[in-house]
C-alpha cells in the first residue's frame, strides 16, 4: 500500500499574508494622501491701480485680466478652472532647451567711472547721452533714439511714465482713440487739411455745417500738419515701425515736399498762399521730434536748413513775428521789429528739441532771445502776447504760461521771484472746460504749456500738490469732453475762436492729445538739467 505524503500548509498561508500586507499597505497611503490639502493657487490678476499713478479723486477700477485699453475684459465665472486645476490637465510639453542671453554689456563711461562718481548730474547725463551716441555737446548725432527728454515715450515705457507722474489708463485709452481719429481725417498726400478735413465723414457737409466743425485757413495746413505729426511723435511713434507708421510717413513726406530748396523754409512761394512763421515753425519741431524718436540720419539735412532759417528769421528784438521771407523778397525784406510770444514760444521749445539733438544755437540768438522773454514778462509774472501791431500789450494765462516753459528751459533759476509768481497763478486757474475757449483765461492753449510748466515744477517747494491738482483738472476736463460715438468718436470740440478758424476739430484735438501724453511726452529732469547749462542767460549784469 502507497504512503500519502504529507501536505505543505506554510505556502499557502504565507501566501496569504503577503496579499493582505500589501492590501493593508495601499489603503493607508491613501488614507495619507487623501489627508495632505492641494497649495491653493496664487494672485495671478493685477490690479491697474498698481501699475498707474494713484488719484484719490480717481473712481476705483476694477481687476483688468489682459484687456486692451478701451475694451471690456473677460469676466471669469464662478465655476472658472482654477490655475491648479489647469496645470492638473495640461500635457506634459517637451522640454525646449534655453537658448543663451546676451549678456549685459556695459559702456565705455560705465567701464571707466572712478569708484566714487564725484561728477555733477549734467555731466553724468552728457556722459551717457555721449556714450549712447547722442545728446549733450559736442557730438555730430543722436545716434540711438529712446533717450534724452523723449525717454519715457519708448515701446514698453509709456506705464513707467503713467505710474510715475499720475497718468491711467483711461488717459492712455483717450490718446489712443484721439490718434486714431486723426489717422482717418488724414488726406491721402499727408496733410490735415484744415478747411476740408470734416469732408472724410461728413462729405456732403453743406457750408454751414463745415463751418460749425470749425474751418481754419487754407495756409495753416503745414502748421497744422506739424501740431498733427507732435501728437503721434509724443507718444514714440514713428515711421518705420508701430501701429501709425504710415500715417506719420505720409505725414512726414508732405512736410518735407513743401521745404523749399532755397532758404529751407516751410512754404513753396508757388502755393497759392502765403505760410506764415507759425507753420514753418511747427513744422521744424515737427521734423525735429521726429528725428528724436527714430534717430533718422535722413532727416537731419533738412532739420538743419529748417533750423538755420528759423534763426534768420529772429527779429531785432529777440521774438519771431508771422512774416516769413520768401526768396523772392530776400533783395527788400527786412526782419520785423514786432514780437510775438506766441510764435516764440513755439520756436524755444523747437530750439530746445534742436539742442539735444546736438545743434549748436549761437549764443548771440540765445541773449537776444533771452532779452525779449525779459521784456514780454511784466513783474507779476504776466505774459504780454506781442509788442506791437496786431493785439500789441493783450496779456493772458496762455502768454504768462508760455512765458514761463520758456524762461525756464533757457535756464531761469526755478527759485525766481517770476516763476514762483507765475506758478501761484496758474495753481490758482487749473483747466475746465467751462472756459476751454476763453482767449484770456484757461484755453487748451493755456492747458499746453501750464502741462508742461507744473510738470517742470514738480521736484520744487509745493510742486507735488501743485502738479497733482492741475493734473486732477486736467485729467476730469478732458476725459469727460472726448466725443465717444459716432464719426466723431476720439476728437474734442472745437472750442473758441482760436480752434474753430486756426484748424477746427483738428486742432482741438491734436492739442489735447498732447496734454493726455504729458505723463511720458518729456522726462523733466532731462528738462531741467540742460536748462541748468543755460543759466548764465539770466545772470544780473
Amino acid at each position: 500500500m502507497r504512503r500519502r505524503r504529507k501536505r505543505d500548509w506554510r505556502t499557502p498561508v504565507l501566501l496569504t499574508l503577503s496579499v493582505h500586507l500589501m492590501a493593508f499597505t495601499l489603503a493607508i497611503n491613501h488614507r495619507l494622501f487623501t489627508m495632505i490639502e492641494p497649495q491653493p493657487p496664487g494672485p495671478y490678476t493685477m490690479k491697474v491701480g498698481e501699475l498707474v499713478g494713484s488719484d484719490p479723486e480717481e473712481e476705483t477700477q476694477e481687476n483688468d485680466e489682459g484687456a486692451a485699453p478701451g475694451e471690456d475684459a473677460t469676466q471669469a465665472t464662478a465655476d472658472s478652472a482654477s490655475v491648479a486645476d489647469a496645470f492638473k490637465e495640461a500635457e506634459t510639453a517637451e522640454i525646449e532647451p534655453r537658448p543663451d542671453r546676451e549678456k549685459p554689456t556695459t559702456t565705455p563711461t560705465d567701464s571707466n567711472a572712478p569708484a566714487t562718481d564725484d561728477r555733477s548730474l549734467a555731466d553724468r547725463l552728457n556722459a551717457e547721452l555721449n556714450a549712447a551716441g547722442g545728446g549733450g555737446v559736442g557730438g555730430d548725432t543722436i545716434g540711438l533714439p529712446g533717450g534724452g527728454s523723449h525717454g519715457l515715450r519708448g515701446e514698453g515705457k509709456h506705464g513707467v511714465g503713467l505710474k510715475k507722474h499720475g497718468g491711467s489708463g483711461e488717459t492712455e485709452n483717450a490718446v489712443n482713440l484721439g490718434l486714431g481719429w486723426l489717422v482717418k481725417v488724414q488726406d491721402l498726400d499727408g496733410k490735415w487739411d484744415s478747411d476740408g478735413y470734416m469732408l472724410h465723414y461728413l462729405p456732403s457737409a453743406t457750408p454751414n455745417e463745415r463751418a460749425n466743425e470749425g474751418i481754419g485757413l487754407a495756409r495753416n495746413d503745414i502748421g497744422l500738419t506739424g501740431l498733427c505729426m507732435l501728437a503721434f511723435s509724443g507718444a514714440g511713434y514713428g515711421d518705420r515701425e508701430g501701429p501709425y507708421k504710415a500715417t506719420v510717413k505720409r505725414a512726414r513726406n508732405y512736410l518735407l515736399g513743401k521745404q523749399r530748396v532755397d532758404d529751407g523754409g516751410f512754404g513753396l512761394e508757388g502755393d497759392d498762399y502765403k505760410v506764415t512763421m507759425y507753420a514753418h515753425t511747427l513744422a521744424t519741431f515737427a521734423i525735429t521730434d521726429l528725428y528724436l524718436v527714430t534717430g533718422d540720419e535722413t532727416l537731419r539735412t533738412p532739420m538743419r536748413r529748417a533750423l538755420e532759417y528759423l534763426l534768420a528769421m529772429q527779429g531785432p528784438g529777440g521774438g519771431w513775428d508771422y512774416d516769413q521771407c520768401f526768396p523772392s523778397k530776400r533783395g527788400s525784406w527786412e526782419p520785423s521789429t514786432r514780437d510775438d510770444l506766441s510764435i516764440s514760444g513755439w520756436a524755444v521749445l523747437t530750439l530746445i528739441a534742436a539742442r539735444e539733438a546736438n545743434f549748436d544755437i549761437p549764443r548771440e540768438n540765445l541773449d537776444r532771445l533771452a532779452a525779449f522773454l525779459k521784456d514780454c514778462t511784466r513783474k507779476d509774472g504776466t505774459g504780454v502776447y506781442a509788442d506791437e501791431g496786431t493785439r500789441a500789450g493783450d496779456k493772458g494765462m496762455a502768454m504768462l504760461a508760455c512765458s514761463n516753459v520758456c524762461r525756464r528751459l533757457l535756464g531761469e533759476p526755478a527759485g525766481s521771484y517770476t516763476q514762483e509768481q507765475q506758478l501761484k497763478r496758474m495753481s490758482k486757474l487749473t483747466p475746465n472746460w467751462a472756459s476751454a475757449g476763453d482767449l484770456q483765461g484757461s484755453n487748451m492753449y493755456y492747458w499746453y504749456y501750464g502741462s508742461v510748466a507744473m510738470l517742470l515744477a514738480k521736484d520744487g517747494d509745493g510742486g507735488e500738490d501743485r502738479w497733482r491738482q492741475w493734473n486732477i483738472a486736467l485729467k476730469r476736463t478732458l476725459l469727460n469732453n472726448q466725443e465717444t460715438t459716432g464719426a466723431r468718436r476720439g476728437s474734442f470740440e472745437p472750442v473758441g475762436h482760436w480752434a474753430k478758424n486756426s484748424g477746427g476739430r483738428v486742432y482741438s484735438t491734436a492739442i489735447c492729445v498732447l496734454n493726455l501724453e504729458i505723463y511720458y511726452r518729456y522726462e523733466p529732469e532731462y528738462l531741467r538739467v540742460r536748462a541748468g547749462e543755460l543759466d548764465y542767460l539770466w545772470a544780473k549784469d
